[in-house]
């Protein structure tokens, strides 16, 4: 009797795990739907931003299956450019509700349908800090941030650093550009890698610049253009990030916890892929264990 209820949980169990990330593909977690977060897309301070990044009055936050394809489009029209680059990281910010509204615990926690794996270290970190134990994780799967594009961008919300490495991860995969990530202490942003020339993007504020993090630091006349551009958009407090050259450059994001990357996540990065295959290796194992008792 245990054996047939044992066997019977090794089927229900994957199989529930695979439908439930099947589900996410087609019906993936998206709050751009949810008023307080509309009400912050349309606040006064984002509203200020969005005038001064585009020509037309948005009605809704930009979905994701548009913003795909208005990157898709802008890459079709302007290739490798630096204005493929200006377009894109404004198509970027629109596709998501600012910070201030939308990195709070409601949105930020990594849902159970999204990756069930990283819901299961949530709740372990979760009952380790109820505890006041220290968390080997500190803290980073409470308030989930991914350098995954499709993930980051579906949920619609925002926090700079995972603006930045997202963004970068959307031009890795689909379009082959190079990137690096630029820690600038209390904010972060990206710069691409175009014809052999590096631009800084903060798509975090939908900005793009005509020059790298170096030349910034070397050029005066840079050096005010960063400030024309915050203090129009009413974020004069992030130009102090770039006042002290006191930056870090990272080269990639990835699972290999090396100096030169950004985010250094194994489990992260590779529960991508165990979501799939551990339950798919169960089933297979319970399978084995129904032919070898006929």
């Amino acid at each position: 009797m245990a054996y047939k209820i044992l066997l019977k949980c090794i089927f229900i169990l994957p199989s529930i795990l695979l439908f439930i990330s099947i589900f996410n593909i087609f019906f993936p977690t998206d709050y751009r739907n949810d008023k307080y977060l509309i009400n912050g897309y349309f606040s006064k301070e984002n509203i200020k931003i969005l005038n001064y990044i585009l020509e037309e009055k948005r009605t809704e936050i930009l979905k994701y299956e548009d913003a795909i394809n208005k990157f898709d489009e802008l890459f079709s029209t302007y290739g490798y450019s630096l204005k493929f680059l200006n377009e894109a990281t404004k198509v970027y910010f629109t596709a998501k509700s600012p910070m201030k509204y939308s990195w709070q615990n409601r949105y930020a926690k990594v849902k159970f349908q999204e990756n069930w794996i990283l819901f299961l270290i949530r709740k372990f970190e979760e009952v380790q800090i109820f505890y006041t134990q220290k968390s080997r994780y500190g803290g980073s799967y409470i308030f989930y941030q991914s350098s995954d594009y499709k993930f980051a961008l579906k949920r619609g919300i925002s926090i700079c650093s995972q603006d930045a490495i997202s963004f970068a991860n959307l031009l890795k995969r689909r379009y082959d550009i190079d990137y690096n990530i630029v820690g600038l202490g209390e904010h972060v942003v990206m710069q691409a890698k175009i014809n052999n020339k590096f631009y800084l993007s903060d798509p975090n504020m939908g900005l793009t610049f005509d020059f790298s993090i170096e030349e910034y630091y070397d050029s005066y006349e840079n050096k005010i253009k960063i400030k024309n551009a915050y203090n129009s958009i009413g974020r004069s407090d992030i130009i102090k990030s770039y006042r002290k050259n006191s930056f870090r450059k990272f080269e990639y994001t990835g699972p290999k916890a090396l100096d030169s990357t950004y985010n250094p996540d194994s489990l992260t990065f590779y529960s991508n892929y165990l979501k799939w295959l551990l339950p798919i290796l169960i089933l297979f194992f319970g399978i084995f264990l129904r032919f070898r008792r006929k």
